[in-house]
Order: structure tokens, then sequence, then C-alpha cells
């Protein structure tokens, strides 16, 4: 079994300390520009876990809400994981993660932050799964709730850090509404239309044939034992309508 705390154990060099000082400057500038904050905060997370984090880079589609940054728990948390040095170091990167990640949700309009990992950081899913002690099937259902991959690397395309996150039940939560905040705001119009098709069809299975083949002769959906399935259906029907006439 990998041991969430042998990744690195050099939390006494000169990043470190450096990552400390940066965190500290960035209190004495309360007027800083919100691109610079980011700026200012990826690269101490990039000093500080320098043996696990290669990179993390704004998309390409990033729109900031605001022009000067505004402080908030996400920044003074992320201050207080980034300076703590009795954290080991799986728990410090995840933490320091979701307050980063959170922030950047907080502070822009669309985007993601992009992150690349040093090989030692990533795991085959049969490494994750003896980390976890669940099965492939449950490692799937957690990547379809929000669990982190890679792609382009091979076998080895899960952080590390998902076996903190998804050990506990209380950060698993966390981590799939913070998805789920990501997705919703970052949905393309042909993403909503892929979903809205995938939606329909799950009814056309469930009922053995289309909206009108099924449900054409009902006048008030009320009156029927189970009216959600009927109105869910029929507004996803209306929404698509709608969506392709945009």
């Amino acid at each position: 079994m990998i041991s969430l705390h042998s990744v690195d154990a050099k939390h006494g060099d000169f990043r470190e300390k450096f990552s400390e000082e940066l965190v500290t400057s960035l209190s004495k500038h309360p007027d800083i520009q919100t691109v610079q904050l980011v700026t200012h905060y990826v690269y101490a997370m990039q000093m500080k876990y320098h043996s696990y984090l290669i990179a993390i880079i704004p998309s390409k589609d990033t729109a900031f809400s605001q022009e000067n940054a505004l402080y908030n728990k996400w920044t003074e948390e992320l201050n207080k994981v980034l300076i703590d040095k009795e954290l080991p170091f799986i728990e410090s990167f995840a933490k320091a993660k979701y307050a980063l990640d959170q922030m950047f949700l907080s502070i822009t309009k669309k985007g993601i932050l992009e992150y690349t990992y040093s090989s030692k950081a990533l795991l085959a899913s049969h490494q994750l799964k003896v980390e976890l002690g669940v099965s492939k099937a449950t490692i799937s259902r957690y990547v379809a709730l929000g669990m982190e991959t890679v792609n382009g690397v091979g076998h080895h395309r899960y952080p590390l850090h998902n076996a903190f996150y998804w050990k506990d039940g209380v950060w698993a939560s966390r981590i799939q509404a913070l998805y789920q905040a990501y997705h919703l705001r970052n949905r393309t119009t042909e993403d909503v239309i892929k979903e809205l098709k995938d939606e329909i069809k799950g009814f056309e299975d469930t009922y053995n044939g289309t909206f009108k083949e099924v449900f054409g002769h009902v006048k008030d959906p009320y009156e029927l034992d189970e009216p959600d399935d009927y109105l869910d259906w029929r507004n996803a029907l209306e929404e698509l309508r709608e969506k392709l006439h945009e």
C-alpha cells in the first residue's frame, strides 16, 4: 500500500520558506488586483508542493468577476494551510487545493484552474482502489461525482490527494458540491442540449415510448398517480426546443 505521508518529507527547504513569506506579504496588500492575487497564490502552491505539483494554469475561458481582489474566508483558509508546518503533506495539499479552487470560484464568472502533477503524485486505478478500499465500479462512480482525474498519462491518472478526499464522507461531499458548482456555471449550450437529450432518452427508455405516445392523452397531469415524471419530461422537451432555436 502506498503511504499518504511518503510523497515528500522536505518541509523545511527554501521553497516552503519562500511560500510562507509570499503568503504573509499578500495580507499587507489589500488593494491587489484579482489576477495578481491568483498568480501569487498559484506560485506559492507550486513552491510549497514543488515535488508534487508542476503547474497551475487558469483555463483559457477564465473571466474574472472583479478587477480588485476581495479577501474572503477562502483566502484566509489558504493562508492558514500554506503556513501550517504540522499538517501531513497530502492533507496539506488537499486542503490548500480545495481552498484555492473555492477562492477561484468566488472571484471568477467562468473558467477553472488546470493542475499538472508530477508522476509520483499519480496513481493507477488498482492502487487507488487499495488506498480507498473500494471496487473499480465505485471509483468510476466517484469520478462521475467529481473525483479528479488526469488525461493523457496512461494508467496512472488519479492524483494521490483523492485518497484524502474520498476516504472521508464530509470531504467527499465538499468535493462533489464544488464540482457541481463549477460544472453548472461552465456549461456550454452544447452541454445543456446533451444533458436534456440524455434526460429525455432516459424517460423514453423507462416508459418504452415518446412523451406523446405515453402522455399524449393526459389533460390534467395532477390526476396521475405520479405527475412528477410527466412534468419533468415535458419541461425537458420544452427547454430542449428553446435551446435548439437559440
